[in-house]
């Protein structure tokens, strides 16, 4: 006679919220990455899609602005704005996971 084997599912909240915070971080990221590819290549901004699109990532990288000037290379724009903007978003999803990695360890 076969054995019925039951399998458990356990719930870890720290599993659950680091793959919550490494998504959100992912996802900005990832919007980022889109906006610095798109001023590279000199997207227009007459276009609804592109003005919109730049808008929305806008409010991530206006802290940014000034710091450092964007230049051309080959007639392609860097926008460093964008870049410092994805370090900084790094840098502080980086440090939410080490918080949580201590407040997790301590139980």
């Amino acid at each position: 006679m076969a054995e019925l084997v039951l399998e458990r599912n356990y719930y870890y909240p720290e599993l659950l919220i680091s793959r919550i915070v490494n998504t959100v971080f992912g996802i900005l990221e990832t919007l980022l990455a889109i906006r610095l590819v798109l001023k590279f290549f000199g997207a227009s901004e007459g276009s609804q899609f592109i003005a919109w699109y730049y808008q929305m990532t806008g409010r991530m990288v206006d802290p940014f602005f000034g710091a450092f000037p964007s230049f051309s290379v080959l007639g392609f724009q860097i926008e460093t704005a964008t870049i410092l903007a994805m370090v900084a978003l790094a840098v502080i999803g980086w440090l939410i996971m080490r918080i949580l990695s201590l407040v997790f360890s301590t139980r």
